[in-house]
């Protein structure tokens, strides 16, 4: 910044002479063709450099975020591996060793189950262990609703209220409609509350993202007409989480019968992280090569950029992109200012 400022200082002292000395009329002229001057931006070579930086920076917190996918990985695959091994040991004759193997591997499944990997608050893998990308949303969490079934075809319209923290909506349910049209009303009502509706071979089925489902699994306050909810006061109706082969919560290890079937869910699980850790390394392998030859040429910078791009379709955006757009706007701030910034 000292370098900024000198040149700022040393200009504003030339006005300031040149004032002095100018006539009235001469002084207004002088200051009219001065404000292009004042509004002139930091110098072209100056603004690259700080592009640059901005650039590099960027690239920088994509390969930390990738790093950071991919040791959550690894922890994943080696707690795979290991409870591999222990649902089959679960499987041996010996009723000693396999109950404690069961165990063991109970344990694992808990471990596996939390594992919360996160870059700058916020998560880099899924709750089906699957790196969540820009392409690739994070999974939602599938559900039914307890004791009440909205799409159940009724001879009265009826309109339902449906509350969830604080949050309203107001749905007409017409009578004499089929599940299918029923469905399609649910999930036009449902969808400002972040509620999505689908149709499955055992009813309808419904899915939020992880931020609604913690506030849904409270329960759902829901009032009706009589025909599918009764009238008056609001109803909790509870929901019920339908999960997923890859949900490592879905895995049972009871029988002989579950431990095979965990088994190959394992195995398949497995072999799906393997496969994302190899993409994740290949993609940051990628970033770190770019860097180094912008580092060391003003004219890659392209390749770099072009290269963020690849990585974000790897990695989601994080919040120092956002932060990045803004510090470029004051580009006459020094590298440890904006250092500063970005920490705070």
């Amino acid at each position: 910044m000292s370098t900024v400022n000198s040149v700022v200082d040393t200009h504003n002292i030339a006005q300031r002479s040149q004032t002095v000395t100018a006539a009235p009329t001469e002084q207004a002229t002088t200051l009219e063709t001065q404000k292009p001057l004042e509004k002139s931006a930091i110098p072209t070579h100056r603004l690259e450099s700080y592009q640059r930086w901005a650039t590099v920076t960027q690239g920088q917190h994509k390969v930390s975020a990738a790093q950071v996918a991919e040791q959550g990985l690894k922890q994943v695959s080696t707690l795979l591996k290991q409870l591999q091994k222990q649902a089959k040991a679960s499987l041996v004759n010996d009723p000693n060793r396999a109950n404690m193997a069961n165990q063991q591997a109970q344990q694992l499944q808990q471990q596996l189950t939390d594992v919360n990997v996160r870059y700058f608050d916020k998560p880099l893998l899924d709750h089906q262990l699957n790196l969540i990308t820009a392409q690739r949303p994070a999974a939602k969490h599938q559900f039914v609703m307890r004791s009440v079934d909205l799409a159940s075809p009724k001879a009265r319209d009826e309109q339902i209220q449906v509350q969830v923290n604080g949050e309203s909506a107001t749905i007409l349910l017409p009578g004499n409609s089929d599940s299918k049209t029923l469905q399609k009303q649910l999930a036009k009502g449902l969808a400002p509350l972040g509620i999505e509706v689908s149709n499955s071979a055992s009813g309808t089925r419904f899915a939020s993202d992880s931020q609604h489902w913690q506030q849904l699994q409270q329960g759902i306050l829901m009032t009706g007409q009589g025909q599918r909810l009764p009238a008056g006061e609001p109803r909790t109706i509870k929901v019920q989480e339908q999960l997923s082969w890859q949900d490592p919560r879905e895995w049972q290890l009871g029988s002989n019968e579950e431990l095979k079937q965990a088994i190959a869910k394992i195995t398949k699980s497995l072999f799906k992280v393997e496969q994302q850790l190899s993409e994740i390394q290949d993609a940051k392998q990628k970033m770190q090569q770019q860097l180094h030859k912008i580092n060391r040429s003003h004219s890659q910078h392209t390749n770099v950029e072009q290269t963020l791009e690849q990585l974000h379709g790897m990695m989601q955006t994080t919040p120092f992109s956002l932060q990045v757009t803004s510090m470029m706007a004051q580009a006459n701030v020094s590298r440890s200012h904006v250092s500063a910034l970005l920490k705070s």
